[in-house]
């Protein structure tokens, strides 16, 4: 669950425990390793991390899910129909 809130939603001191979050991510790592991680999901991901990063440059922190949550609803409903 904490891989995925900061790969693909947020991060802040309290979820990285006061962490860089890479230094946090390596932890998780450490603790319970990811062993298979579609390449899809590693450029979301990396996307995630890199606009939330320009958005903490700029003093404005985002949840990157709460913004893609419409689209992805829409995705999974385009599905359904299909």
């Amino acid at each position: 669950y904490k891989f995925a809130r900061v790969a693909y939603d947020e991060d802040n001191e309290e979820l990285t425990e006061g962490k860089h979050i890479q230094l946090f991510m390596d932890q998780l790592h450490s603790e319970d390793p990811v062993e298979h991680l579609p390449q899809q999901y590693i450029m979301a991901s990396r996307v995630s991390i890199l606009l939330r990063g320009l958005g903490h440059a700029v003093h404005q922190s985002r949840s990157v899910a709460k913004a893609w949550k419409p689209i992805a609803e829409k995705a999974l409903k385009d599905e359904e129909g299909r």
